[in-house]
């Protein structure tokens, strides 16, 4: 059977703390790290579906919206809270797994991602790539999958010089997860949630996951605990 894999995020993948050349912290006049306004979390989460699954689920979620009047793209930071947690409940209701990692990147000591001087954008790094493609590997393996479509939200720093261009990333992910005679991965689009409803959920567990870390509502996690896959 047909099986999908939506991808999001919540966070950014940038660097916690001002650093120097020697990237070591640099400190304020009472010796405090100084923050550089990035996030303190990053969270991937990978939805996991079949067809079937998809249809069902995708129709629940519409079903929802319309119940409580919203016409809205369902994002975890603007949705009404009544609504989230009635969302949030479909997961269980359809039996849906979801993979997730969170770094917490104040404890995080490998390399994170760095902005172009001019956009000031985050683009293509190993810390946000390696993180997805450990999330989407365990997802794979975990479920034995076999010719899955991968679907991620579209970020520029995904992209070859924020070009739209994601072959690196596309073929890094599947050198990660393919093998010489299991082809896990078939297909991976990168596209914008607008468009997507299971991509705008995923963004929901992953907001709701890092409410939980920050402690700024971790009943919102609670909801969909037991159907949580935490990837270490």
């Amino acid at each position: 059977m047909k099986t999908y894999i939506f991808v999001d995020e919540s966070g950014d993948p940038g660097e916690p703390f001002k650093t120097d050349k020697n990237n070591k912290c640099i400190l304020d006049s009472k010796g405090n790290k100084i923050k550089t306004g990035a996030s303190d979390y990053y969270i991937v989460s990978a939805l996991l579906v079949d067809i079937k699954q998809l249809h069902k689920f995708e129709h629940d979620i519409l079903e929802t919206k319309n119940k409580f009047g919203y016409r809205d793209e369902i994002k975890s930071i603007t949705i009404p809270l009544n609504l989230y947690e009635v969302l949030l409940e479909l997961l269980d209701k359809n039996k849906i797994e979801v993979y997730y990692r969170c770094v917490d990147k104040k404890q995080y000591k490998g390399t994170f991602a760095t902005k172009d001087k001019s956009s000031k954008r985050y683009f293509h790094n190993v810390f946000d790539t390696y993180i997805t493609a450990k999330v989407i590997t365990r997802c794979c393996l975990d479920n034995q999958l076999l010719n899955c479509e991968v679907v991620i939200d579209r970020a520029d720093r995904r992209s070859c010089n924020g070009s739209y261009n994601f072959d690196e990333f596309n073929n890094y992910l599947r050198g990660k997860v393919n093998t010489t005679y299991k082809k896990k991965i078939n297909h991976i689009t990168h596209a914008d949630s607008e468009y997507i409803p299971l991509l705008q959920y995923t963004d929901l567990i992953s907001g709701a996951i890092k409410d939980s870390f920050t402690r700024k509502n971790p009943e919102l996690k609670k909801i969909i605990n037991k159907n949580l896959v935490q990837v270490m």
